[in-house]
């Protein structure tokens, strides 16, 4: 398969393809550090250990003090760390690719979520941690890093079609399309559960699954947090489906079965975490992993949906 990064390509040099892969590999792993580390500022109640921004109590460097440490590890990482990546991410997209649209645009997408996660953090900090803006601070997150994903796979396999040979010529594959929709969904839990935690009624259900033996709890706040396990639930059901079909899938490489089991098994170990949470009394330390592997499977699931539009298969009539 000629792929858009082969060494048969006249539009740019060896070192420019090899650094592309690896830069792109290394911000996306940086990516998921810094959001890991934003869930260990939700769950330690870090956010306004620096209570102005962009300084920590009017100094570059913390007081030493807990709160304070952890919340500017989180903008160290981000400013120091994660944003020169995804410039110079761009920046290579750019000089050394123009030519690539599936490259440029992810890759400069990706410049705009990072200002404009920049500029939803400030407002976090500066307002006191309403909850609207940290449910949508987690989003943009959530969106930047499957942007990355997209410019990381495009770097490693190509660009992305949804056309596929058939007996009577070219045919639209449902495959990568509905893997697509399956990362979708999981955005959209995660999107509930950030509601969630933005609303405060995390403890608000202190059973699972049912929450105090209740499917439809008339309490506003345990409603919520039951709209989350519901969405779980019933959108669960199909990202398994999806999931199901990239494992029993024959036309495809064994790295997209290999990939559908571990994100499968991501997806189960998610739910397993979540309902530990409860039982175990809401530990700070599963609150984060929780979190982090919400993150997790999020991105492998993308990560398996771009790869499946990246494969050229024949399909039957």
């Amino acid at each position: 398969m000629t792929t858009l990064l082969s060494p048969n390509s006249s539009d740019n040099n060896i070192k420019s393809k090899r650094a592309l892969k690896i830069l792109s590999l290394v911000t996306v792993g940086s990516v998921f550090l810094l959001m890991v580390l934003g869930g260990v500022v939700r769950v330690t109640d870090s956010g306004l250990g620096c209570p102005d921004w962009p300084l920590c109590y009017g100094k570059v460097l913390p007081p030493l003090e807990m709160t304070a440490i952890i919340e500017y590890a989180h903008r160290f990482v981000a400013s120091v760390i994660v944003s020169p990546l995804i410039l110079a991410t761009a920046a290579i997209a750019w000089v050394a690719f123009r030519k690539k649209l599936w490259l440029i645009i992810p890759a400069t997408l990706a410049i705009f979520l990072l200002i404009i996660q920049a500029l939803l953090g400030a407002v976090t900090v500066l307002q006191e941690l309403p909850g609207e803006i940290v449910a949508a601070h987690l989003s943009v997150s959530q969106l930047l890093l499957v942007t990355l994903i997209l410019v990381c796979v495009v770097a490693f396999r190509g660009p992305l079609s949804v056309r596929s040979k058939s007996l009577k010529g070219i045919k639209i594959d449902r495959l990568p399309v509905l893997l697509l929709s399956g990362a979708v969904a999981i955005f959209v839990v995660i999107i509930s559960g950030s509601v969630v935690t933005a609303t405060g009624t995390t403890a608000a259900c202190v059973t699972w699954p049912l929450c105090q033996g209740e499917l439809f709890p008339k309490d506003f706040a345990a409603a919520i947090h039951m709209g989350h396990r519901l969405a779980v639930a019933v959108l669960g059901l199909f990202i398994m489906y999806v999931l199901h079909l990239g494992i029993r899938n024959r036309r495809y490489s064994k790295a997209v079965k290999i990939m559908s089991m571990a994100v499968t098994t991501v997806f189960m170990l998610q739910i397993v975490i979540g309902a530990g949470t409860v039982w175990s009394g809401f530990p700070i330390s599963l609150l984060a992993i929780h979190l982090a592997m919400a993150t997790l499977t999020l991105g492998s699931a993308a990560c398996l949906a771009f790869i499946t539009f990246t494969e050229r298969v024949k399909l039957s009539e």
